[in-house]
């Protein structure tokens, strides 16, 4: 009597799961989104930069391909709020989608009968980059050189016998210069797993750390007269692009790399700026048996794995470092992981 009952909470159970990991999904989408919008304000700005709304657009579905619920033709763009573009003002991003339960049951409690339940998250950021207005964001402006001040000129002495023969004196006009040109630049990621980088005064502003399928948005701070940019990624790619004030570049494989931007005759390079390495995977419910394959397909050596006794083949439940952290102490290669019951 009973089995009938409990393979029908089992299945609602199971749906609810479903319907919990679709908003999880969800939320990491929109907060893709708003991060991506708070560090490109002026993208939303009067009319706009199509390019860099694509991007965001494209940064969002790609996060959403797993996503087990049917999201907006459209997906959503960002609302300013009181549709402010500069620093310290906030930016969100609503998105809804429908979700197709399973159980009828289920379906008739929380959904629209139809077996459709509506699922909706929303994450806020603090815009913190870009240059509405054109007044830069998120890095030092150029100080305007000083203007002169005109010294005084004295009353000329009248001469007694003027020298038909002398012509006047050529006065030589001011001289001007272009602005020294001083190359700077850095970068900010964009990818999930990632961390580091930002202007000067920012935390680990040092060092841009992630995963493959590392994408960077390198910002041009560079001072004076620009003619034309070269980036040098240092993983073989690079880009002319004209001085633009962005560009954006995805590190496919590990490894360190340093960055270079030349400006004319000048340039600036940042060293082991960009650490593309590996992400601690999460062993919570998998057999002990093949926590060293789980580990070594995540990128580190299987020799460094070490299990505690247990009983049997048990499931794993302790680990002593944490699944998702990014570049934990000693890299790829010299990382260290216990696993436990």
């Amino acid at each position: 009597m009973f089995v009938p009952v409990l393979a029908l909470v089992l299945l609602m159970s199971i749906d609810l799961g479903r319907v919990y990991l679709g908003w999880v999904d969800l939320t990491n989408v929109a907060r893709i989104g708003a991060n991506f919008a708070a560090m490109n304000p002026d993208a939303w700005q009067g009319d706009g930069d199509a390019a860099i709304q694509l991007r965001y657009r494209q940064l969002m579905a790609r996060d959403a391909q797993g996503i087990n619920c049917t999201l907006p033709t459209s997906l959503p763009a960002p609302t300013f709020v009181d549709e402010t573009y500069t620093v310290g003002s906030r930016v969100e991003v609503e998105i809804d989608c429908a979700f197709q339960l399973v159980t009828p049951l289920l379906s008739n409690l929380i959904g629209d009968g139809a077996g459709n339940v509506n699922v909706h998250s929303s994450s806020v950021y603090t815009v913190r980059f870009g240059s509405p207005d054109g007044a830069p964001i998120g890095g030092n402006a150029p100080t305007p050189a000083p203007t002169a001040t005109p010294s005084p000129t004295s009353a000329p002495t009248a001469s007694p016998t003027p020298n038909p023969s002398a012509g006047p004196t050529p006065t030589p006009g001011p001289s001007s210069s272009a602005d020294p040109v001083v190359v700077s630049f850095y970068g900010v990621p964009t990818s999930t797993d990632s961390y580091g980088g930002g202007p000067p005064g920012s935390v680990d502003e040092d060092q841009i750390v992630g995963i493959p399928y590392l994408t960077v948005t390198f910002y041009n701070t560079t001072t004076g007269d620009q003619g034309l940019c070269r980036w040098e990624f240092g993983d073989g790619g690079s880009d002319s692009n004209a001085c633009a004030p962005t560009v954006s570049h995805t590190y496919y494989n590990r490894g360190t790399y340093t960055v270079t931007l030349g400006v004319d005759d000048h340039g600036a390079a940042r060293t082991a700026y960009v650490l593309v390495g590996c992400k601690v995977p999460a062993f919570a419910g998998i057999h002990v048996n093949a926590a060293s394959t789980t580990w070594q397909n995540a990128g580190f050596s299987w020799s460094n794995l070490s299990a505690q006794d247990g009983n049997g083949n048990y499931k794993i439940g302790y680990q002593s470092l944490a699944g998702g952290l990014v570049n934990p102490p000693g890299g790829c290669t010299d990382a260290t992981i216990t696993v436990g019951p």
